[in-house]
C-alpha cells in the first residue's frame, strides 16, 4: 500500500511526533508543535494539549524517573494512533486508486458520472463531498471539461483524507481520558517506588533503559541487580569517568593532537557556512536566534537555551582543520569519544556478561546524556561493529512499538557467539575508526572487557597500537577473570584494571 497526500503523510508520520516528544523530555520544549499550525492533524493537536498541561510539565522537568515513564507512554499511544490510521489507509487503498484513475475513465457520460457520483455520496456524505455542487458543474456540456473532473479528483481525495482525519479524531477521544489516567498511575508507582528505596537516580534510570517499558517492580529489581554490580564492583564507574576526552580550553586533562583530529578556531568567515548546528556560541546565532533574544517576552527562553547549549548556530567549514600527527598537550575534557571492544567468546558467558551488560548499560546513558560518540565492537571469532547511541535509540523506538515500516532500522543486540577469541578483526575495526581522516573517533579514549585469555596477534598489530599509544589514544582494559592468569598485554594499555569475581557452582 502506498499513496500519501499531505494529510495522509502527516496522519502518519510516527518518527516526526517521537522526535517531538524526545525533544519536550530532553528539554521541555514544544517543538514542531503548534495549536493553529497542527489543528487539523489529531494526533499533532492532542499532544499540544497534553504537553502544554501545567501538571504534566511540572511531572516531567522535576522527575527524570517520571519523564521516563511519560516517554514511554505517550510513545506507544502516539505508535497505536499512527497504526490506526495507517490501517485506515489500507482499507481505503482500493478507493484511492480509483479516485487517481478518474481522468483516465474510458468515457465520461452521464450514466457513468451519475453512478460514480452514487458511490462517492454514498461513502462520503458525512466528509464533506458536495454532491449538488458537481451535479450542477456537470450539466449541460460540463463533463466534457476536464478541469471538471480534475476538480472531482481532489474533492473525493479530500474526502477520503478527511474521514481518515475523522476517525483518527475520534480514535484518539475515545482512548486518551483512560490513557492519561494509565500514564498517570504508572508515573506515580515508579517514582514512588525509587523515593521509597531510596535508589540514586541515575541507577533507576538504568534499571528503566534496561526494561521493555512497562513498569513492574518484580522486572524493575530484577534489572537493578545488574545495576547494582556497579556497587560491588566500583572499578565500573571509575572506568566510565576516565573514558573519553575532547579539546576543551578550559578542561583539566590533557590530549595530544594526531594525525586527522578536528581541531576548533576561534573565528571563521561567515562566507564558509557548511550547516547549521546548536551550542552557545553568540557570534554564530543564527537570524532567529537573534529575533528571540531581541523579543522582551522571549527573553527567558533565550537564556534557557543559552545556559543548555541548545542555541541554533551556523557551522562553518573553517572551524576544522586537520594538521599532521605530532605530540602537542591541549586542554581537554571529558566529553570526548570512546571505543569499546567487549569480548563475547564462550569464556564470557554468566557473571561476565553480567558484569558486562551493566558496565554498558553506565557508558551508554553517560554518553547519551553528554552527547558523546559510543561505538562498540564486539568479537570472538568474527566480530560486529555497533553504534551504541544508534543502538540505544532503536531499542527505545522498538520498545514503543515502531516497526521497519514507522523507522528504517535494523535492531542491534550484543550476541554472545562464542567459540575463541581472535582480536586482529576486532583491532582492523578498531584501527579504522582511529585513524580514518574526520573520523569522530580519531583520539578516542578505548576500552578492552575481556579475560584477556588472547592470542597475541602480529607485531605490525602492536607496534601500530604503539604509535596510537604515544600520540594521544589511550588504551584501557577491564580483565574479568576468576584467577590471575599471566598474559603479556599489559605493557600496551594505559591501565588495565581487574574484576575477580567467583564462579557460581551448581551441584
Amino acid at each position: 500500500m502506498s499513496w500519501h497526500t499531505p494529510l495522509g503523510a502527516q496522519l502518519t508520520d510516527a518518527k516526526q511526533y517521537i522526535r517531538w516528544l524526545e525533544i519536550y523530555v530532553d528539554t521541555g520544549d514544544i517543538v514542531g508543535v503548534g495549536e493553529d499550525q497542527y489543528k487539523n492533524i489529531p494526533l499533532a493537536a492532542y499532544l499540544y494539549r497534553l504537553m502544554s498541561d501545567p501538571v504534566v510539565q511540572m511531572q516531567v522537568l522535576t522527575s527524570p524517573i517520571r519523564a521516563q515513564v511519560f516517554y514511554s507512554q505517550v510513545g506507544q499511544f502516539i505508535i497505536d494512533c499512527v497504526h490506526f490510521t495507517r490501517f485506515g489507509m489500507q482499507r481505503s487503498w482500493t478507493e484511492m486508486r480509483d479516485a487517481q484513475k478518474v481522468m483516465h475513465i474510458p468515457t465520461h457520460d452521464q450514466e457513468t458520472f451519475q453512478s460514480l457520483l452514487q458511490r462517492i455520496d454514498d461513502d462520503h456524505r458525512q466528509d464533506g463531498f458536495d454532491r449538488d455542487f458537481f451535479e450542477k458543474l456537470m450539466a449541460g456540456g460540463g463533463l466534457q471539461h476536464p478541469e471538471n473532473w480534475e476538480k472531482l479528483q481532489r474533492d473525493w481525495v479530500g474526502a477520503i483524507d478527511e474521514r481518515l482525519r475523522t476517525e483518527s479524531e475520534e480514535h484518539i477521544k475515545a482512548r486518551s481520558d483512560a490513557f492519561e489516567q494509565g500514564m498517570n498511575r504508572l508515573m506515580e508507582m515508579a517514582d514512588g517506588y525509587v523515593a521509597s528505596h531510596g535508589i540514586p537516580m541515575q541507577q533507576a534510570l538504568q534499571a528503566w533503559n534496561l526494561m521493555n517499558g512497562q513498569w513492574t517492580e518484580s522486572e524493575f529489581e530484577r534489572r537493578m541487580n545488574v545495576v547494582r554490580l556497579q556497587d560491588r564492583y566500583p572499578d565500573i564507574p571509575k572506568i566510565v569517568n576516565l573514558m573519553g576526552r575532547k579539546p576543551d580550553s578550559s578542561g583539566r586533562e590533557h590530549l595530544t593532537a594526531d594525525r586527522g583530529q578536528q581541531m576548533k578556531i576561534e573565528h571563521s568567515a561567515g562566507s564558509d557556512i557548511e550547516g547549521i548546528t546548536i551550542g552557545n556560541d553568540l557570534n554564530a546565532l543564527l537570524p532567529s536566534e537573534v529575533a528571540l533574544f531581541a523579543d522582551q517576552r522571549m527573553g527567558d527562553l533565550f537564556m534557557q537555551r543559552y545556559l543548555t547549549h541548545r542555541l541554533q548556530l551556523f557551522r562553518y567549514r573553517s572551524e576544522l582543520t586537520t594538521p599532521a600527527r605530532k605530540l602537542s598537550f591541549i586542554a581537554a575534557s571529558r566529553r570526548g569519544p570512546m571505543i569499546v571492544c567487549v569480548d563475547t567468546s564462550a569464556s564470557m558467558y554468566g557473571t561476565p556478561q553480567r558484569i558486562t551488560q551493566s558496565l554498558l548499560s553506565l557508558l551508554e546513558q553517560t554518553a547519551e546524556r553528554l552527547g558523546r560518540d559510543c561505538f562498540l565492537i564486539d568479537f570472538s571469532v568474527g566480530i560486529r561493529p555497533i553504534d551504541l547511541i544508534q543502538r540505544r535509540k532503536q531499542q527505545r523506538w522498538q520498545r514503543l512499538g515502531m516497526t521497519k515500516e514507522d523507522a528504517n532500522f535494523d535492531l542491534g543486540a550484543i550476541p554472545f557467539i562464542g567459540g575463541g577469541t581472535d582480536a586482529r578483526n576486532m583491532m582492523d575495526q578498531m584501527f579504522e575508526l582511529l585513524d580514518t581522516e574526520g573520523s569522530a573517533y580519531v583520539n578516542a579514549d578505548v576500552l578492552w572487557v575481556t579475560d584477556f585469555m588472547i592470542p597475541t596477534p602480529p607485531p605490525d598489530y602492536l607496534k601500530r597500537m604503539a604509535a596510537l599509544k604515544d600520540t594521544g589514544t589511550r588504551f584501557y582494559g577491564l580483565e574479568i577473570t576468576t584467577e590471575d592468569v599471566p598474559h603479556d598485554w599489559a605493557p600496551h594499555f594505559n591501565r588495565i584494571f581487574k574484576i575477580r569475581y567467583r564462579p557460581v557452582r551448581k551441584y
